[in-house]
């Protein structure tokens, strides 16, 4: 995870110089890592734990290596009663926590939620927040596969009253939407696929790189009208014609 963490930091600074070329300094990076994976946190939490420096060299070195630590909020770590009670979070910050934490291992994650209705309540109140809640109830229905829409819906109806359970018929679209989404993306690529390997059974060598980003970038229309000419054109050129 450090080396991760160091990577991605590299990659933010790297996307700010090039918008700030004149700049003397980068800007701060503190790295946060939220677990909520089922065991305790056991990866290293330094990176100078990940160099390989005899024990012995290392004072000398020290300095001059990449040395960085980040912060992690293990959630198998930390209680129910002290997520509900952490003082500096807000409402949807500790029910997106209990969600992370239980969600996807919980077969009782209901019950769980039953006794978060008051933070549930003032999620709903917040600016915003029945937007806030409909994101929340799609991570749920997402991860937890044995919990039924319905008995959420009136759960929520009945805690909470109407318009959250609107929230959750909402959520219920957007997966709806999404799955149809990916199917039609799924297609799509195996769409590609097909036209790219009869390219190449066509053409050979003359399917490059080039021709692989223009098939990838294809409308679907574009799509149809190359497969019908992968017999009848001379050249790659030819068929990708517009």
């Amino acid at each position: 995870m450090a080396f991760r963490l160091l990577r991605y930091e590299v990659q933010i600074w790297e996307a700010w110089h090039a918008d700030h070329p004149n700049a003397k300094a980068l800007p701060m990076i503190v790295p946060v890592v939220m677990y909520h994976g089922a065991a305790p946190w056991s990866a290293a939490r330094t990176f100078a734990e990940l160099l390989d420096v005899p024990a012995g060299v290392r004072p000398a070195v020290a300095p001059y290596l990449v040395q960085f630590a980040y912060v992690l909020h293990d959630l198998s770590a930390i209680s129910d009663d002290e997520l509900r009670n952490a003082a500096r979070m807000t409402a949807l910050a500790k029910l997106v926590a209990l969600c992370f934490k239980h969600a996807r291992t919980r077969a009782d994650f209901i019950e769980i939620l039953v006794r978060w209705m008051d933070v549930v309540r003032e999620v709903a109140r917040a600016p915003n927040g029945l937007k806030a809640l409909v994101q929340v109830m799609r991570y749920i229905l997402e991860v937890h596969e044995p919990i039924q829409r319905e008995a959420l819906e009136a759960l929520m109806e009945r805690e909470v009253g109407p318009q959250a359970k609107d929230a959750i018929v909402t959520a219920g679209q957007q997966l709806i939407q999404q799955g149809i989404q990916q199917g039609i993306q799924q297609e799509r690529q195996r769409f590609q696929e097909s036209l790219l390997r009869r390219l190449r059974q066509r053409f050979g060598d003359e399917v490059d790189a080039h021709v692989e980003r223009r098939v990838a970038a294809a409308s679907g229309e574009q799509l149809e009208t190359w497969t019908m000419r992968v017999l009848s054109a001379a050249t790659v050129a030819e068929l990708l014609a517009d």
